[in-house]
Order: C-alpha cells, then sequence, then structure tokens
C-alpha cells in the first residue's frame, strides 16, 4: 500500500499559540499527512506541531523578506522552496484563514494541485476599508476550488462577499473527545471561567460588569480569565473599580486550559460584534468546554449558537446584554442539579454532533471530492 499523499496546510506563520483547531484538524487526518507550510515559526505555538513536517520559508530562502514580497507582490514561489514543499507529493494545499488565500493559490498553482481555504472569522465578517480589499478577497474566492467556513453564518457572509455558492460548504471542526473529557471530579463551586484573546470582539468588559451582580447575589462566585491581548491592562482596571473578583492568568498551555475546563462551573463568552463588524464564526473554546462536561453561557454574536443546544448544554444570549448574561450564569451557578444536568447534556452533544474523528472522516471526504474534480477539469 502506497503512503498517504500530503496535504499542504498553509499559515503565515506556523503556528499560533492559540490556533490549537488546525494543529488537532489536520494531526487526526488518516488518508493524508500533513505538511506545515509557512513563511517562519512562530515560538509560541512551536509545540502545536513539534516532530511533525514543517517547511518554512526562511529555511530555503537567503533573504526571506525578499521571497514573501516576490510571493506575495508578485506571484513567484521562490524555487528551493517549492521544490521542498512537493518533494512531499503533495495532494493539495489547504489555507486557514482568508487572508493567506492569495499566496497559497500562488503556491497551489506552482504545485500544480487544488486549493482549500477555510474562513473562520474576522477574515470575512470584517467590513473592507478599500475596493482594494474588495477585490483582494474576490481574487481569493476566485483562486479557491473550495471554500470551507465552520457556520451557516460564515457562509452566509462568504455569499454576500461575492463568493460563488458553489463553491462555499459548511464543515464544522471537530472536538477531541478523547483529549477533552470529564474529570468525573466535582467542579470548583462558582467559578466562572473565559478563555480567549482580550481583544474588542470577545466581549470580557460585559463579562465582569455581569459579575457585578453575579457575586452581589453569590458573593462566592469568582471569575477566572485565562487568556492574554491589548486589552488586558485595560480589563484588569476595569475589575478593579469595578470591585469584581477576577483572576487574570494569562496564556495557557492546552494542557491547563483543559483542566481549567474540567473544573469550571461554567465557561462564559460574551462575545460581540467590534467596530468593524468582526464576529465570532464559532470559537471552539466553547465546544472543548462542552466536551469537557462544562455548560457554557454565550452570547448569539455570529455563528456562536451553532455549537450550543440552548437550554440543554447552556444558554445564548444577545451580546451586551449583562443582565441576561449574569441572570443566566446563575441559574447554573445556584443549581447544581441543574449544571450537573447540562454537563452530561453537552458532552452527549459533542460526541454526537463534533466528535472530531467523524467530522476529519468528512474532511477527508472534502479532500478528495476536491481532488477528484481538479483531475477532472
Amino acid at each position: 500500500m502506497s503512503e498517504p499523499r500530503s496535504v499542504v496546510v498553509f499559515r503565515r506563520t506556523i503556528l499560533p499559540w492559540s490556533e490549537t483547531f488546525v494543529a488537532s484538524q489536520q494531526l487526526a487526518l488518516t488518508a493524508f499527512t500533513p505538511v506545515f507550510v509557512g513563511y517562519e515559526p512562530d515560538p509560541k505555538g512551536a509545540r502545536l506541531v513539534e516532530g511533525r513536517p514543517t517547511i518554512l520559508l526562511s529555511d530555503h530562502h537567503p533573504v526571506p523578506p525578499l521571497g514573501k514580497a516576490l510571493l506575495k507582490y508578485a506571484g513567484r514561489v521562490p524555487r528551493a522552496w517549492r521544490d521542498a514543499i512537493a518533494a512531499t507529493r503533495p495532494a493539495l494545499v489547504h489555507a486557514y484563514f482568508g487572508s493567506g488565500a492569495i499566496p497559497a493559490g500562488h503556491l497551489a498553482r506552482a504545485l500544480g494541485v487544488p486549493l482549500v481555504v477555510s474562513y473562520l472569522g474576522m477574515d470575512i465578517t470584517v467590513t473592507p476599508r478599500s475596493q482594494a480589499e474588495v477585490r483582494r478577497r474576490h481574487r481569493a474566492f476566485a483562486m479557491a476550488d473550495r471554500v470551507l467556513c465552520v457556520s451557516e453564518f460564515l457562509a452566509r457572509k462568504l455569499r454576500e462577499a461575492g463568493c460563488p455558492p458553489e463553491k462555499v460548504q459548511v464543515h464544522y471542526t471537530g472536538v477531541d473527545i478523547t483529549k477533552f473529557v470529564p474529570s468525573g471530579a466535582p467542579p470548583v463551586p462558582d467559578q466562572v471561567l473565559f478563555v480567549g484573546r482580550l481583544a474588542a470582539k470577545k466581549g470580557v468588559i460585559h463579562l465582569l460588569r455581569a459579575m457585578v451582580t453575579v457575586q452581589r447575589t453569590l458573593p462566592s462566585a469568582e471569575c477566572v480569565i485565562a487568556g492574554d491581548g491589548d486589552l488586558r491592562a485595560a480589563l484588569e482596571a476595569a475589575a478593579t473599580q469595578l470591585g469584581v473578583r477576577a483572576r487574570f492568568l494569562g496564556v495557557q498551555t492546552p494542557a491547563q486550559v483543559n483542566a481549567l475546563m474540567q473544573r469550571a462551573t461554567v465557561l462564559c463568552g460574551p462575545s460581540v460584534v467590534d467596530a468593524r463588524g468582526n464576529a465570532e464564526g464559532l470559537p471552539f473554546t466553547f465546544l472543548e468546554a462542552q466536551a469537557c462536561g462544562c455548560p457554557v453561557v454565550v452570547s448569539t454574536s455570529g455563528g456562536t449558537a451553532e455549537g450550543v443546544a440552548e437550554g440543554e448544554t447552556g444558554y445564548c444570549v444577545a451580546p451586551g446584554d449583562e443582565a441576561a448574561l449574569a441572570d443566566r450564569l446563575l441559574r447554573i451557578l445556584t443549581d447544581p442539579a441543574r449544571r450537573a444536568q447540562m454537563s452530561t447534556a453537552a458532552r452527549a452533544h459533542m460526541e454526537r454532533a463534533f466528535n472530531l474523528r467523524s467530522q476529519t472522516v468528512v474532511l477527508e471526504g472534502i479532500y478528495a471530492d476536491v481532488i477528484a474534480r481538479a483531475a477532472r477539469d
């Protein structure tokens, strides 16, 4: 039996620490071998692909910035880099995020293979700032053989932006339910967990304001915030000003995040749409928490609600509705029986609809279809 052909997994840096979903999805492949390809390494996320085939432009060009510029502006793929990638016998190129679609398209053309592009949120929800950005989007759509997205919400956004409907396909990212599992121990009492970047889109300020009401009703309640970002200092100051008891943990490893989800009473995702229209696609963190048996209280921003069974595995509230956020958090925090029931339902929901193994089978079927169609054309 011949060895599986490779899939070129294109990201400009390999691999940002927050993109565990890229690594988990690709490392679950069985019919294909992922080869991670980009311009340069990201030291913070290096462990995500440690020991896996990685081919960087910075290792195959004497002046990497020049090689990157030639690819970006002239569509010229540096020969040594191309040859190293071609040696892996690639069947297709899969670019994550629309921002990398055009250079990935040049690479796919140089290799003579089709291109799949995954859109995950801000790469299609933000409002273009110029006609040049609009043209780049249309060019990316034209270069792609298949355009994947993680929610029906993003599929609609893609069609509205001019992506040919026949190219658009929703594919939910799967959760490794063998790794994200309930701990079997009782949760930490009255703990509200947030996991994510501390950016405007994540809406953490609304969680902090909701915690004023939560802690007034339930003084033992604690807010634990895992993640970092430009707004961290401002959010820490806001928590102090509001008198909210909150712990800011900073960046956590995937194992630490897993442990936090296993222990928390509830995970909160108070996302909003930011000033540029940036909205959630379908945050992977919310799925991982449910796989750990942790109920969620999230906003309906973007495609978030598509991953939650309302009233069964958690609650969904309108973006920015701090009163509703506090109310739903308290429903779970103050009712252990409800929390236990939701925990069981959340785990079952992930096993049924978001299992990494079954979603990987779907993804490999998409790859096979794209390859077969390209061979016929």
